[in-house]
């Protein structure tokens, strides 16, 4: 077998040489790369063996091409140089190979570590694709880590990248209003921002959270919502004045119902605007628009009625109870009467909108028990009891009129938990 020495010029000496510059150029990018992704300890010690294994074979072949161009018993060569020079090339082909195997293993197990487990440069750029600015910094506001859509937010209220958060957050409550401890800014192009501050800890240190969410959609909603509640003010001190002048006991009990009506659906979908502003992910917007274009068009009598198609009563109170945030667990045998179908859908949407504002809650169970002609309906929430007995006002006062108003009986009990009871007689059954 061939001497190293003796292969200068051969087609073996260029081969042995090109492998050794490629080993020597490729092999510290998959050591930075093991450090860079934190791969496991073995993978780190692997690659640095290899970056040392490839610079010793580089090495060896130019002290070996230089021993050749020059006299072999140069004296700046030991014995132990000359008798390495002296080597089968074969000594040389198999650190080499050993060491382009080894880079072609690291390379596809950091291949297979990218495609299934999370690295942070796969962090960074999902980080970068969320529809939400995100923007994270310690606690003298030097930002730490940020979104392209932070960034570009940045430089639209303040014509600079990102780099001192408390800078930036004066800009934002110089030019924004406050809303619930949140930030809401309007930007030059039209677009609303809801921006949240928040806390976080890692590792034993404080950092702070910043977020802002487009909330244009429903900002046009609720500025729509209070242009048409103006109107709504207008009316009711019209409605106000005609039930000073008149004693018709019809129009006192039709404001009264307008007074209900008016309480329940603005109640409704302004509970709607505010999961949907807590929860963007599950709430369909456009089911927010229409409710609110539905409600105050019937309410400012625009339409005769609710432009909805037929369907069922307590399918559509379920419906409602979730785009509140309120999941509704139904249990038993629905009724057949419609009426009774429909006061028990008013008392899902009363008890869900309670559950909402005065318990805590987001889950609501309904019983129905069948009992020969009569119905029992028990609703219980899983939020905080009430302190004391539960004054019956607006939604639950006009349920219990129609209760009554149809034979039934209504029953609440506050303790230990709320729940209500509804008694009532199918007439199809009777």
């Amino acid at each position: 077998m061939s001497e190293m020495q003796t292969l200068a010029g051969s087609v073996l000496w260029y081969v042995l040489s090109v492998v050794s510059i490629a080993l020597m150029a490729l092999t510290p990018f998959s050591w930075i790369n093991s450090l860079r992704n934190k791969s496991a300890i073995w993978i780190r010690i692997l690659t640095t063996i290899n970056v040392a294994l490839a610079f010793y074979v580089f090495l060896y072949i130019m002290d070996c091409g230089k021993s050749i161009s020059a006299s072999f018993y140069d004296s700046r060569y030991s014995e132990l140089q000359k008798r390495m020079f002296s080597l089968p090339w074969i000594c040389c082909g198999i650190p080499e190979l050993i060491c382009a195997v080894s880079l072609v293993f690291v390379e596809l197990r950091h291949w297979h570590d990218r495609k299934m487990y999370l690295t942070p440069n796969a962090i960074r750029h999902t980080e970068n694709f969320l529809p939400e600015a995100i923007a994270i910094s310690d606690a003298a506001g030097t930002v730490r880590l940020s979104n392209l859509r932070m960034d570009a937010l940045s430089r639209e209220l303040t014509g600079e990248i990102l780099s001192d958060a408390n800078r930036f957050l004066s800009r934002i409550e110089e030019q924004g209003e406050q809303q619930n401890g949140q930030l809401l800014l309007r930007t030059a192009d039209g677009r609303v921002w809801l921006f949240e501050n928040e806390p976080i800890e890692a590792d034993g240190r404080e950092y702070r959270q910043l977020i802002a969410r487009d909330v244009t959609e429903l900002q046009n909603i609720i500025d729509e919502l209070k242009e048409k509640n103006e109107r709504l003010q207008d009316i009711q001190r019209r409605m106000k004045v005609v039930s000073d002048l008149s004693g018709d006991m019809f129009i006192a009990e039709e404001q009264a119902r307008a007074r209900v009506a008016l309480h329940n659906q603005l109640g409704q979908v302004l509970l709607m605007g505010q999961h949907f502003l807590n929860y963007p992910e599950s709430t369909d917007p456009e089911m927010v628009y229409i409710a609110t274009r539905q409600m105050n068009s019937f309410l400012l009598g625009e339409t005769s009625e609710p432009e909805v198609a037929e369907r069922d009563a307590i399918t559509d109170a379920v419906a409602m109870a979730k785009s509140i945030g309120v999941n509704v667990l139904l249990s038993g045998d629905v009724p057949k009467d419609v009426n009774v179908r429909k006061v028990i859908s008013q008392a899902i949407v009363e008890c869900a909108a309670n559950t909402v504002k005065h318990a805590g809650g987001d889950t609501l169970t309904v019983t129905l028990t069948a009992e020969g002609a009569e119905t029992a309906v028990s609703i219980t929430n899983n939020g905080r009891p009430p302190k004391g007995a539960v004054a019956e006002s607006g939604g639950l006062l006009f349920l219990r009129r129609k209760v009554e108003g149809m034979g039934g009986s209504m029953h609440i009990d506050s303790a230990p938990a709320f729940m209500l009871t509804l008694r009532m007689t199918e007439a199809e059954l009777v």
